[in-house]
């Protein structure tokens, strides 16, 4: 912009000394000087002129450039923020992976635990019926006197009303008849 207005200065002289006639001796023997000056003053508008368009196009680059940048930073942003998720979501996973194998280990524990107490409480049973039999026969026995008498590998008894019988294997009594 400067160099315009030194041109436009120059030109501004250049036509006052030409309309008053002032400088006429001085303009016939310098006038190489004036050309020179004036090309280069020519040159000068040129050059500016060329970088004001360059600076005019970079100034309409830049908003496209920022805005390319801007595109480059989101679509990084978004990579990574995808990339995160997806090692979120492989932590999740693991971590899920081993909820559930803890889940199973405790009920299999569990389900082993449960089976040693149906096995403690089916022996426990077995345990108590074998004593409710062994409580029958003694019962029995003392109710009833023994006799001597043995039958089929069993002591025979004497009811109160004079039946004999024994003690089965179940804990039963089981009469023996009279007739032989």
């Amino acid at each position: 912009m400067k160099s315009i207005n030194r041109f436009k200065k120059i030109t501004a002289a250049l036509a006052l000394i030409a309309t008053f006639g002032l400088g006429q001796s001085y303009a016939q023997t310098t006038p190489k000087k004036m050309e020179k000056e004036a090309k280069k003053t020519e040159q000068k508008v040129k050059e500016t002129k060329t970088k004001a368009t360059a600076a005019e196009t970079k100034t309409k680059a830049a908003p496209a450039k920022a805005m390319e940048k801007k595109d480059a930073v989101a679509k990084e942003k978004s990579t990574q923020a995808k990339k995160a998720a997806e090692t979120k979501a492989a932590q999740v996973e693991t971590k899920e992976k081993a909820v559930k194998k803890e889940a199973t280990k405790a009920t299999e524990t569990k389900a082993a635990q449960v089976e040693t107490k149906e096995k403690a409480v089916k022996k426990d049973i077995t345990k108590a019926q074998k004593q409710v039999s062994a409580v029958k026969k003694d019962a029995v026995a003392t109710a009833d006197k023994a006799t001597s008498e043995k039958y089929n590998g069993h002591t025979v008894y004497l009811g109160p009303k004079g039946g004999r019988y024994y003690i089965n294997g179940n804990g039963n009594k089981t009469y023996i008849s009279d007739k032989k």
